[in-house]
């Protein structure tokens, strides 16, 4: 898993989270002399669609990057969620800096935002 993530989030791995369209922010943590792994996510809507996202989209990227992980029983697979579930705490506390704008609420500020400013460097 450390191999694989070494190159982060970058190029078919971008494209592919991508894709899924609901995901602000991912992190992988590998601890406890590479015994242990936390990963960690922000994403918009809830927690069951988010899954069914993942296992749907993306499940072969989910099987490359847990299938080490004890008991994963592979993103196709019906007991997925539960999996997920036995080893999912729960965080204490989540702030956002913008809790009303989705992902796509986002990527179309930023694509508006670049739009204005080659219009603004051109009128200058």
């Amino acid at each position: 898993m450390r191999k694989l993530l070494a190159a982060g989030f970058t190029g078919d791995r971008q494209k592919n989270t991508d894709r899924i369209g609901t995901v602000h922010d991912l992190r992988f943590v590998i601890f406890d002399d590479d015994t242990r792994v936390l990963f960690a996510s922000t994403y918009d809507g809830d927690w069951d669609s988010y899954m069914d996202d993942f296992a749907t989209i993306i499940p072969d990227e989910l099987d490359l990057l847990f299938h080490e992980c004890e008991g994963y029983p592979g993103a196709r697979n019906p007991t997925f969620k539960n999996w997920l579930v036995s080893s999912q705490v729960e965080a204490l506390a989540f702030y956002s800096a913008y809790p009303d704008a989705s992902v796509r609420d986002v990527w179309k500020a930023l694509k508006t935002k670049k739009a204005l400013d080659a219009l603004l460097d051109e009128a200058a």
